[in-house]
C-alpha cells in the first residue's frame, strides 16, 4: 500500500500580503503624481519616510483586533480616539491658531508623500497638512479608540494594554514635534524645497511612529491574533 505524503501549505501571512498592496498603490500614485505635477524627487532615505508611515498605518488599521462592545461604549472610544488625533494634530502643527487676520490657501507641489502639502490660514484655525503624516495621525487616533474598546468592554486590568499603549502612543508625539518645527521653520522642509534629514528627526519620528502603531494594534499584553 503507497501513502503519499503531501507537504505542508504555504501561504504569505495577511499583513505581509496587506503591506505589498499598500506599496503598490502608493508607488502607483507617486509615479502619477510625478508625471503630472512638476514635483521633484527627494533623497532616498527621506522619500522612504511617507511608504513607511503609510504602510505601517494601512497594516495597523486593517489587522487590529477590533473588540466588539455596545453602541455607547463605541462611540465613546471613538471621541477619544478623535480628540486624541486631534491633540497629536495640534501637537505636530497640524493645526493651530491662525496667526494672520486674513484669509489664505496654498498647495506645495513637494516629493511624493511630503506632497502635495496644503497650508490653509483663516480667521481662527491654520492647517499644514503633509499627506503621509495626515494619514498617520488618524490612524493613531483610530488604533486609539480600539484600544480603549478594550478597557471600556473588559475592564482596566483585562485591558492594561490598552492603556500601556497609550502612553507609548503619546511618546512619539516628542521626535513628531521636533521634525515639524524643522519643517515650519524651513530646516527640515522648507517652502518650495526637498525634504532634508535635520538631525535625524524624520527618522527618529518614524520609528517611534512604527512602535505606537504597533503596540497599538497587537496590545501585546493582551490576547491577540492577526486576521
Amino acid at each position: 500500500m503507497t501513502r503519499t505524503v503531501s507537504a505542508p501549505a504555504w501561504s504569505v501571512p495577511a499583513p505581509l500580503r496587506t503591506a505589498v498592496l499598500a506599496l503598490g498603490v502608493q508607488s502607483a500614485l507617486a509615479l502619477a503624481y510625478l508625471g503630472l505635477t512638476d514635483a521633484g524627487l527627494t533623497a532616498p532615505t527621506m522619500l522612504a519616510v511617507p511608504f513607511v508611515w503609510v504602510t505601517v498605518a494601512v497594516v495597523a488599521v486593517r489587522h487590529a483586533d477590533r473588540p466588539r462592545v455596545g453602541r455607547v461604549s463605541r462611540w465613546i472610544a471613538g471621541g477619544i480616539g478623535a480628540a486624541y488625533a486631534l491633540g497629536l494634530g495640534w501637537l505636530t502643527g497640524a493645526v493651530g491658531a491662525a496667526a494672520n487676520a486674513g484669509t489664505s490657501a496654498d498647495l506645495l507641489l513637494l516629493p511624493p508623500g511630503w506632497g502635495p502639502l496644503f497650508r490653509y490660514s483663516g480667521s481662527q484655525v491654520a492647517l499644514t497638512l503633509i499627506p503621509y503624516r495626515l494619514v498617520g495621525i488618524v490612524a493613531l487616533g483610530y488604533l486609539v479608540s480600539l484600544a480603549l474598546r478594550d478597557v471600556v468592554d473588559e475592564g482596566l486590568s483585562v485591558g492594561v494594554g490598552g492603556v500601556v499603549a497609550l502612553g507609548s502612543c503619546a511618546s512619539c508625539a516628542l521626535p513628531l514635534v521636533a521634525s515639524a518645527a524643522g519643517a515650519l521653520g524651513g530646516a527640515g522642509l522648507g517652502v518650495g524645497a526637498a525634504p532634508t534629514v535635520g538631525g535625524g528627526t524624520y527618522l527618529l519620528g518614524t520609528a517611534a511612529f512604527v512602535l505606537a502603531a504597533w503596540v497599538l494594534a497587537a496590545r501585546p499584553l493582551r490576547r491577540y491574533t492577526w486576521r
